[in-house]
């Protein structure tokens, strides 16, 4: 009887040291995840917005656009200090649109 009172302790004690291992581990994954994801999700999402926001800072009267519902058109006019653009999609047709649903340039 002795001898498995041992063993037990000896199992019980095991058993909160791999618990102490394992939560020790679970601290030191949670981080580097963190930073995985700053860098694969976040980092390039910026990069993006930055770029969007700088094409959108430079366009001009005349240059063709395409916008986030895909409407094509080209630019007339700015209106309400850049917040909105006047579209010509067709002819004698002009549409307003917010600025920041502009998509893309077109060359």
């Amino acid at each position: 009887m002795l001898n498995f009172n041992f063993l037990t302790t000896d199992i019980l004690i095991l058993a909160q040291e791999e618990g102490a291992k394992s939560s020790l581990q679970s601290l030191i994954i949670i981080p580097i995840m963190l930073v995985a994801m700053y860098f694969l999700v976040i980092l390039p999402n910026k990069k993006e917005e930055k770029k969007r926001k700088e094409m959108i800072n430079n366009l001009q009267k005349g240059d063709n656009v395409v916008t986030n519902s895909g409407l094509h058109g080209k630019i007339v006019e700015f209106k309400d200090n850049n917040e909105t653009v006047v579209l010509s999609v067709a002819a004698n047709t002009n549409v307003t649109f917010e600025t920041s649903a502009i998509l893309k340039k077109k060359a």
